[in-house]
């Protein structure tokens, strides 16, 4: 039976805030923000597959091994949301595409065990705590310099927050081989709780910018069609 505290059911709750906006505020027309409300849906099932929550780790059990087959493809396709650029979202297709079919190849080797979640784990944290540094900084400066998408701020630093706790977690367990990570467990989950709150405010400031940008779109349309050769 599961032994749910209740900073747990908070937590579970807050995990739902980000799903509640893209499903209220119908930003799911957006393909990567269907990617991030699913990244929250697996997670709460994973909180309630646990034996308790805060969950603890469990790398053999399959479910918790999947969710890292997952985790990390959906992320990704999340951050596609904050590359308007097309040659760069060809790039992260790529590189989406190139990292679903090493996890296939991982799977083929290792199956559903700790050590693929361990193969999984390393590239992927890297490349998502990367990235998103990268992006996060990047639109840091540019709301800093025009005030504007505070919304996007917000989200990517949900982002990198998250994952550099999770980066910290996979260290002490899997590199430094500490096999009392309740503790050290308990502080990303803490980290991921806040991120999901950090992500919900995210949304919903960027929900005026989407409508905006959509009004943008059709005024553009109109004076293509009433000045357009």
């Amino acid at each position: 039976m599961i032994t749910i505290s209740l900073f747990g059911l908070t937590s579970i709750l807050c995990f739902g805030l980000p799903v509640l906006v893209i499903s209220l505020f119908r930003l799911y027309r957006h393909t990567s923000l269907i990617a991030l409300a699913l990244y929250y849906v697996l997670t709460i099932f994973h909180c309630l597959n646990a034996t308790a929550i805060p969950p603890v780790p469990n790398f053999n059990n399959p479910f918790d091994v999947a969710y890292t087959y997952l985790e990390i493809p959906l992320i990704l396709t999340a951050l596609l949301f904050f590359c308007p650029v097309r040659q760069r979202q060809r790039n992260m297709h790529l590189l989406i595409g190139f990292f679903v079919v090493y996890e296939l190849a991982i799977s083929v080797f290792a199956g559903f065990s700790p050590k693929a979640s361990v193969y999984i784990m390393a590239p992927g944290l890297m490349v998502v705590v990367l990235y998103s540094a990268f992006l996060f900084l990047r639109q840091l400066k540019f709301t800093i310099m025009h005030g504007k998408n505070i919304g996007r701020v917000l989200m990517l630093g949900s982002i990198l927050f998250s994952y550099s706790a999770y980066f910290f977690v996979f260290y002490t367990y899997f590199i430094q081989e500490q096999k009392e990570i309740a503790g050290v467990y308990n502080i990303y989950f803490v980290s991921s709780t806040i991120a999901s709150l950090l992500m919900s405010v995210g949304l919903f400031l960027m929900r005026a910018r989407i409508k905006e940008l959509q009004e943008l779109k059709v005024v553009r349309k109109e004076l293509q069609m009433v000045f357009g050769s």
